[in-house]
């Protein structure tokens, strides 16, 4: 079984968007002219705005890191909502008065070794060592479905959506965050290379090697994160 989702899209999408934010701060550096004065105020104000960079920089690559915990917790969800559709289904047929002993039998095994699989999917979802589902209380019930209570299930599966649905509104959060930061680094950045002694230079290998530092972190999540789809996908198979 094959898990869609946006793992695979939207963090190198992100990767993308970011590079070409940084493109952009280096082309607008490179326009400007060094001023070789060495006025103090200029020093002040040029570490005032340094600071004010290395800052919204910082944060740009936190917020990087969260996108990658949001996609890793949205490809459980996802694996979860899957199975929890399956177990919908065996719930209905177990339920219909028509079927015998030996057919239900049958239903009941199939529902617990699903519902094992979706409980296996919510304890490997971690991240550095932390398990990212732990408490949630719309995973929490996962263990309490019975194949003979289809509300149960249903309420479930609402739950699920939810959550989903919560994720992907952080995760639109997130990135538009990233993108104003790196607007706001482009302004900041624009203005101190009007004012700094540090050498245009340095400044392209500085932003450069941040550049490379956040894709590498990024492409790393990534890796991470095709890891959890074929484990789902194992599990659910």
């Amino acid at each position: 079984m094959t898990i869609s989702s946006s793992v695979n899209t939207q963090i190198p999408n992100t990767i993308t968007q970011n590079k070409s934010e940084t493109d952009a701060i280096l082309s607008r550096m490179s326009a400007e002219k060094e001023l070789n004065g060495t006025d103090g105020a200029n020093l002040v104000a040029s570490d005032s705005l340094a600071s004010q960079i290395a800052s919204l920089s910082q944060g740009v690559q936190n917020s990087n890191e969260m996108i990658g915990i949001y996609q890793i917790t949205d490809a459980s969800i996802q694996g979860i909502q899957a199975g929890a559709d399956k177990l919908n289904d065996l719930s209905v047929r177990f339920n219909n008065a028509a079927l015998g002993t030996q057919d239900k039998e049958s239903l009941q095994k199939q529902f617990n070794d699903i519902s094992t699989s979706m409980q296996d999917i919510a304890a490997q979802t971690t991240y550095n060592g932390q398990n990212l589902l732990s408490g949630n209380s719309s995973i929490s019930g996962l263990s309490d479905l019975t194949i003979n209570d289809q509300e149960g299930i249903s309420n479930f599966r609402e739950n699920l959506s939810s959550l989903s649905s919560s994720i992907s509104s952080q995760l639109a959060s997130t990135t538009s965050s990233i993108t104003s930061s790196l607007n706001t680094m482009t302004s900041l950045s624009s203005a101190n290379s009007q004012i700094s002694e540090t050498p245009l230079d340095q400044k392209v290998a500085s932003a450069k090697s941040d550049e490379i530092k956040l894709t590498s972190s990024v492409l790393a999540q990534v890796h991470q994160n095709s890891m959890m789809q074929q484990s789902i996908s194992a599990l659910l198979a």
